[in-house]
């Protein structure tokens, strides 16, 4: 059953913020997971809290927590949390 890791995104270091993306998809090749990325998505109802959304899709909750949990994103995440302000969550099952 695939599985979802969602972070909602406000980056307020943005050159900061490129070095996070950069480790962050190099940490990604050869795993296998499709991503969409998404900067001002159009708001539909309500209000949004972030100014971009990321969606990954992996093959199941335990590929998606292999790759978080992993030593090498684990080492990027504090970039991403001095760079934006954050909000990360896992998993939604479909």
């Amino acid at each position: 059953m695939a599985s979802y890791i969602v972070g909602v995104l406000t980056k307020h270091n943005l050159e900061r913020y490129q070095d996070y993306a950069m480790a962050g998809f190099r940490l990604i090749d050869g795993v296998e997971v499709e991503v969409g990325l998404a900067e001002q998505p159009e708001v539909l109802e309500g209000s949004f809290p972030g100014t971009s959304i990321i969606i990954m899709k992996f093959a199941d909750d335990a590929a998606a927590r292999k790759w978080y949990d992993s030593e090498g994103y684990q080492e990027v995440i504090p970039i991403r949390q001095e760079s934006a302000e954050t909000h990360f969550v896992i998993t939604f099952q479909s």
